[in-house]
């Protein structure tokens, strides 16, 4: 005679509800992870305007609408990138992370610094102006991944 118990654990641990999975587990979903990152980036997109405003500076200066849109696409097209390899590559995230960003950082060099040196120098508000956004991807990033993978 076959226990009950056996039948109900062999039948739970092979149904697909009853147990999760990495993709029930780290699935990115528009509500909790790419609105959230979208509104904490604009609100530091606003911050450093109104910091810049309020120094008399114009965002055409150190092309501050064109970094803060290119760093927020590379963002979010690397999130989305990094959240989908969860699915398959859960163990070498961080090493694509990690490549991720020194790319983000390679087409600043290629893209901005020409743009930046026209004059001969760098002023800190060049500086600022593609290290801030730089930077509050880099975080957001982080954020969401240090949370993605504590559930695994």
């Amino acid at each position: 005679m076959v226990d009950a118990w056996l039948l109900y654990f062999r039948y739970n641990r092979h149904h697909p509800t009853n147990h999760s999975t990495n993709k029930e587990i780290i699935g990115p979903t528009l509500r909790t992870i790419y609105l959230p990152f979208t509104a904490l980036f604009a609100m530091v997109c606003v911050l450093h305007s109104t910091v810049l405003f309020l120094l008399g500076h114009s965002f055409t200066e150190a092309y501050f609408v064109e970094v803060y849109l290119g760093n927020f696409a590379l963002s979010i097209l690397f999130l989305w990138g990094l959240l989908a390899a969860f699915n398959r590559y859960s163990h070498n995230v961080a090493w694509l992370y990690m490549l991720l960003s020194a790319v983000k950082f390679t087409l600043f060099f290629f893209l901005l610094w020409p743009v930046f040196k026209q004059d001969g120098q760098v002023t800190i508000l060049e500086k600022t102006s593609f290290l801030t956004p730089y930077f509050t991807g880099l975080f957001l990033e982080t954020r969401i991944l240090i949370s993605k993978l504590n559930k695994i």
